[in-house]
């Protein structure tokens, strides 16, 4: 079974408090404080494997920050697309879904899974190749986001758009390039939200299938955002209109 290292106390409770099948926790010999306590906590009614080894031992996984806890647990779960998209919407009238093209940075990833998991994305699609991989500094950017939002690794993301026009959903490109600004947008049907690099942004393919596209307002010396940044912005934005 393909197996993922995960790095931080906090990601490994967030871990096991979503359920995920754990392998085997390593935490640091003599550490102490009530964080740790709390990962034993959970270690025990669990009944997870562990051990306690002295920092060398962390150190020969990775020289990432462990911050005192590793543990090894099953890759995370990637679902179908038309599944998965099927399922939600039968159980949700107005479903959000985020399509990432070529983010490739493992903690920008992490971190729009944070944030998406925060406001309740319903899926997040990712092509195989060119995207970050589901790996350990991922789950730890996410703070168990990487847990909690669907994820679908697809050949191509315009399939999904595809897919997802045919159910109806309304589909937006977050881009420079457009000449509407983000609060000009009506968010409050089912829709999908593309977001690109801040280096290349979305390929010209999937902005030509885009229903309609917006930019964030930004001074004239600023080019673009981190994407990480502007997911949040966007996300936030949808939730505002949506409590109207």
């Amino acid at each position: 079974m393909e197996t993922v290292t995960i790095f931080g106390i906090r990601a490994i409770i967030e871990a096991i408090q979503s359920d995920k099948p754990i392998d085997k926790v390593w935490i640091l010999k003599g550490i102490n404080s009530p964080l740790a306590e709390q990962l034993f906590q959970l270690i025990r009614s669990k009944n997870i494997a562990f051990s306690y080894v002295p920092i060398e031992r962390l150190e020969r996984f990775s020289e990432k920050n462990h911050q005192g806890a590793i543990a090894r647990i099953a890759a995370i779960r990637t679902h179908e697309m038309e599944s998965l998209v099927e399922k939600i919407m039968a159980s949700k009238k107005n479903p959000v879904f985020v399509l990432l093209d070529g983010i490739t940075d493992a903690r920008n990833f992490g971190a729009i899974l944070r944030t998406a998991a925060a406001v309740d994305v319903d899926a997040l699609f990712i092509p195989i190749s060119g995207s970050a991989p589901l790996n350990g500094d991922v789950v730890k950017t996410s703070a168990g986001g990487a847990f909690k939002v669907p994820i679908s690794k697809v050949s191509h993301l315009k399939d999904v758009i595809f897919y997802l026009k045919a159910n109806y959903i309304t589909i937006y490109a977050i881009t420079e390039k457009a000449q509407e600004s983000l609060y000009q947008s009506k968010l409050k049907g089912p829709i999908a939200l593309i977001f690109g690099s801040e280096d290349v942004g979305i390929s010209s393919g999937l902005l030509h299938l885009a229903d309609n596209q917006f930019k964030l307002p930004m001074q004239k010396n600023t080019n673009s955002l981190n994407v990480s940044v502007a997911c949040g912005v966007v996300f936030y934005e949808v939730i505002r209109q949506r409590m109207k």
